[in-house]
């Protein structure tokens, strides 16, 4: 085969053979193709070709790859129509003030019109001055972006939309690359497609985050100058948008100075951009940064006990409904009254600081150095049951390589702070305060504790103490039921019962009290007597007279059963006839609710503390009613229990009752119902105060139950008891409530049922009628 059969050009031969070149001539002419190079530039160019083929496919699919993961790195279009932001989420009193949040981020959302235009301004001045002008990329700076680049200089681009994009789409990145820069563009360029210049201004100062933990334009105002976003000055707004730089850097509230300068520089700039006159910018920047700083919530939350019980209540609800408590913005509006709250929370304080240091002195040897010196001589034990609850003594065994527990205890004990420490951590005291409004059951104030912050336990609803003779009102309710009058008078001496295993049960009076010795009912639940309350139960079990112990079982399974229908958890109590002097454990908010029943003419409702929930456009998603269990005792026998327990402040002829110290210590005139409440061991004190409007419960005592007062200060002093240490704090709130003019109140006192006549003691009549008559009134 010839070199032309080949395709390729003999090219010496062409030139010097005219026959050959005639030839391939004539070739071309027919359309033959040759390859018209040297057989080794026709390698090179092949080579090339191929090469360079190669590199544009590569460039070409490089190109196409880039796209692709550019574009799956930008928010999918259901995100552009909804996009997320973690919105807290509020519990809000019944007048509409927030008592806590929950969240992630602490944020309120807010509308554009209730954003001062200051905000607008300062923000359109400072980070994008043509924000009205462009579709979501400004092209001046963009297109200046590599003559900055090529000084060495980073010059930020990113206009408000595509802030806004980097802020709201977290798929985009925050660190800075090409990708993301390109990604955030075409971010920008749809939210400018699909949202209003005024949208994406609302959509952007609700997701920024500002100084002090504080997230979004409604937050940050709060946080810094306690007010709304739409009342934001000025100067205020460019001390907020100064923030968006470095929100560390510019904290107005640890770095005066430097946001101060840069306030000052944002205000310049709006002074450029023609929102603020050249005397108006001088005259505020002249003006010192000035802030009302309300400190942010912590833990995700604000620090409340009423709270926490509000989210336990909720939650379950919540999760079948797929609502996120911490994201979804939602308005759960509660029964309490922010105002008796503001009130409840400061008598607990006042009351607990003061009972805290009387507490210690009375433990204290007079002159000693040593922290409750008697406390810990009289309990010798306790020291080491507080010491392992510690981790420090968990540990300690590891620690120390051993496993001899003395071991531990010497090392521990040789470290005078961690022993100090363990001793005043363990003898602080605790209180609980809640108050219900009988007609309704709505909880309208709520304090859980001392500090939710160092001790989360609720002693309102979690905590179950033992409640003292705060339970004998059940009793004489059971009396009263079967028959008694108040005016029916026991005696007043101790008696004796025999158990079944031969032992004796003789529970008693601290002392007898002077005077006769049949004392009547009334007077028996106003000085809170164990030896009258003991001496109805063979009565209430029908064997009067009897010594059995055993035999009184039926009284306290009555008992038992009245507590359970106004409202008290009696399941794991057991019927023993030492239930009717207040054995029986329970949660202040039960026994609390219990007493409703009386002031609500024996109709007991659950207490209540949700009305509605509420999502993050105001829409009522779910509503909550009161639980209303129906009339448990009869309105005549609930006024009679209420007239006997008047007897608790008011006392009687001759005698007081324990509770009289509301009547002259906090001159609570109006009329009140009232049970103290003490334990044999004063470990549990309380007290239950009952107004036709209000039903309030208190209850004093130590975190552990080996905290408690001390029995051998005189009783006529010590704080030991419930008329001394919970009784202060239901007066003192009733004193700040009624001093508030603009306090939820009412002076109304208790009815009598229609056509009710409270029962007189025949005996008193009968005296009343003789003296009338040797007045020459009337003759017997």
């Amino acid at each position: 085969m010839s070199e032309s059969d080949k395709g390729n050009i003999d090219h010496e031969r062409y030139f010097s053979d005219p026959e050959y070149r005639k030839k391939i001539l004539q070739e071309k002419q027919e359309g033959r193709e040759f390859n018209t190079l040297p057989k080794g530039r026709s390698a090179l160019k092949r080579k090339v070709l191929l090469w360079s083929g190669s590199a544009a496919g590569f460039i070409f699919l490089a190109v196409i790859g880039y796209i692709i993961f550019l574009f799956q790195g930008l928010p999918s279009s259901d995100k552009f129509e909804n996009p997320e932001t973690a919105i807290a989420s509020e519990v809000r009193s019944r007048d509409g003030v927030t008592l806590d949040k929950y969240f992630t981020e602490n944020r309120k959302w807010v509308r554009y019109e209730n954003i001062s235009p200051n905000i607008v301004d300062a923000l359109v001045a400072t980070e994008d001055h043509r924000y009205y002008d462009h579709w979501g990329m400004d092209m001046y700076r963009t297109l200046g972006i590599p003559f900055y680049l090529i000084q060495g200089k980073w010059q930020g681009a990113s206009t408000i939309s595509q802030q806004l994009a980097r802020n709201l789409y977290k798929e985009i990145g925050q660190r800075f690359s090409v990708s993301r820069k390109f990604r955030e563009m075409i971010t920008a360029v749809q939210l400018e497609r699909n949202y209003t210049k005024r949208e994406i201004i609302e959509m952007y100062l609700n997701t920024v985050e500002f100084s002090n933990s504080s997230f979004g334009i409604e937050a940050a105002a709060q946080t810094h100058f306690g007010k709304p976003a739409s009342e934001i000055t000025i100067p205020e707004a460019a001390t907020l948008i100064g923030m968006l730089k470095a929100v560390t850097t510019y904290n107005p509230r640890t770095n005066t100075d430097r946001a101060t300068t840069r306030r000052n520089l944002v205000m310049s700039l709006m002074n450029q951009r023609g929102f603020l006159t050249d005397t108006e910018y001088q005259a505020y920047a002249a003006q010192p940064i000035e802030l009302d700083y309300h400190p942010p919530f912590r833990t995700g939350r604000q620090s409340r006990y009423f709270g926490e019980y509000v989210r336990q209540k909720v939650q379950p609800w919540l999760d079948e409904n797929n609502y996120d408590l911490y994201k979804d913005g939602l308005v759960i509006y509660t029964t309490i009254d922010s105002r008796m709250q503001r009130h409840a929370e400061a008598a607990v304080k006042t009351k607990l600081d003061s009972l805290q240091a009387i507490f210690e002195s009375e433990w204290t040897s007079r002159g000693s150095d040593d922290y409750m010196d008697i406390y810990w001589e009289k309990y010798p034990a306790f020291l080491d049951d507080f010491i392992r609850e510690t981790d420090r003594y968990k540990n300690g065994f590891q620690n120390f390589d051993t496993n001899i527990e003395r071991v531990v205890f010497d090392s521990l004990y040789a470290d005078s702070a961690f022993i100090d420490s363990v001793k005043r951590v363990n003898t602080r005291l605790q209180a609980g305060f809640v108050a219900i409004e009988p007609s309704n059951g709505n909880i309208l104030a709520w304090v859980g504790g001392a500090d939710y912050g160092n001790v989360q336990y609720d002693h309102v609803y979690q905590s179950r103490r033992q409640v003292g003779s705060t339970f004998k009102p059940f009793v004489y309710t059971v009396a009263i039921d079967n028959g008694f009058m108040p005016y029916h008078k026991f005696s007043k001496y101790p008696s004796t019962f025999r158990e079944r295993n031969g032992e004796v049960w003789n529970p008693k009076d601290k002392s007898v009290p002077a005077g006769p010795e049949m004392i009547p009912l009334r007077q028996a639940l106003g000085r809170s007597l164990n030896n009258v309350t003991v001496r109805l139960l063979p009565e209430l079990a029908g064997v009067p007279g009897t010594n059995k112990a055993w035999e009184l079982e039926p009284a306290a399974r009555k008992i038992k059963d009245m507590a359970s229908n106004m409202g008290v958890d009696m399941n794991r109590v057991p019927a023993y006839p030492s239930l009717a002097l207040g054995t029986a454990e329970a949660s202040l908010l039960e026994m609390t609710s219990a007493y409703t029943t009386f002031a609500n003419k024996g109709v007991h409702i659950e207490p209540i503390a949700i009305t509605r929930i509420e999502d993050k456009e105001g829409n009522v998603i779910k509503e909550f009613f009161p639980d209303y269990k129906g009339e448990v005792i009869s309105p005549e026998t609930a006024y009679i229990m209420v007239d006997m327990m008047r007897g608790v402040v008011t006392g009687g002829d001759g005698w007081n009752g324990t509770g009289v110290r509301l009547r002259w210590g906090y001159n609570v005139r109006q009329d009140v119902a009232a049970k103290t409440g003490t334990t044999n061991d004063a470990a549990d004190n309380w007290f239950i105060a009952m107004m036709p409007h209000v039903v309030m419960g208190a209850w004093v005592g130590g975190e552990d139950r080996k905290t408690r007062f001390n029995q051998d200060v005189p009783a006529s002093v010590s704080i030991g008891q419930g008329a001394r240490s919970a009784l202060p704090i239901v007066g003192t709130f009733i004193e700040n409530v009624t001093a508030d003019e603009n306090a939820y109140w009412a002076y109304d006192a208790f009815e009598l049922p229609p056509g009710f006549v409270l029962p007189e003691d025949p005996e008193e009549v009968r005296n009343e009628m003789v003296t009338d008559k040797d007045k020459g009134r009337i003759g017997w």
